[in-house]
């Protein structure tokens, strides 16, 4: 057994964020690809109280939740030659990533679920979820200089843990615009985040991603149809 191993499916955007954080800090890991329609007993055992990906196995010890692997596999491996560290080294540094962090979880993500769960409802409920949506981004357009300063990234010119919690909208988001039909303004509203995306785009860790018209496809062959159940 590899060192390293990450129980993985392609499309979870958490799964997406341990991806990145691994490759950030130069780990070598195994992925280890799971159906979570016939949970393997590797899956259950390792993550017994949620069931699900992503968990990072390191010797066989496994640790769960993408916040949680991103900011172990920061503390577990030092930073490659000419790399960084995920998380700043001053304890006040550290507290803002992780509340940036968690209201990415907490507002952004879960914004974007509701966007993408409206797509089969009215256009009122659409416009709602959308209106939910530009409020954590207006949050966020604020948020990027104070923590970022004149760098592209949340982590300043580097890629930190707010960043790799938020990448994997590179693939997710334009997938959920065409498929809901709405689109969020970002050249005209929020300049920092347009700026955010093409920094992102631009970098190594953007291979790592799926197209989003493979997302697109994705959500509309296996998500779109649950909601109609």
């Amino acid at each position: 057994m590899a060192e390293v191993q990450l129980l993985s499916t392609w499309a979870s955007p958490f799964v997406m964020r341990a991806e990145v954080a691994l490759a950030l800090k130069g780990v070598q890991y195994e992925k280890v690809p799971q159906d979570l329609g016939n949970k393997s007993e590797l899956l259950l055992k390792s993550n017994p109280v949620y069931k699900k990906v992503p968990v990072l196995l390191h010797n066989g010890k496994p640790v769960c939740e993408s916040s949680i692997i991103a900011q172990y596999v920061d503390e577990a491996w030092p930073a490659p030659k000419d790399g960084v560290d995920l998380l700043p080294s001053d304890p006040y540094g550290k507290a803002m990533a992780r509340f940036w962090a968690d209201y990415v979880d907490k507002k952004v993500f879960d914004g974007m679920f509701g966007l993408l769960r409206s797509a089969r409802k009215s256009e009122e409920e659409k416009k709602a979820a959308l209106e939910n949506v530009l409020s954590a981004m207006q949050t966020l357009e604020s948020a990027l200089p104070e923590i970022g300063g004149a760098g592209p990234f949340f982590g300043g010119g580097s890629m930190g843990l707010v960043d790799v919690m938020l990448v994997p909208l590179l693939a997710w988001l334009p997938a959920i615009e065409e498929v809901v039909g709405l689109q969020i303004p970002f050249a005209e509203r929020f300049p920092r985040l347009e700026a955010w995306f093409a920094a992102c785009r631009g970098h190594d860790v953007a291979s790592l991603l799926p197209s989003s018209t493979k997302m697109s496809e994705f959500i509309t062959q296996f998500i779109l149809p649950r909601f109609s159940s």
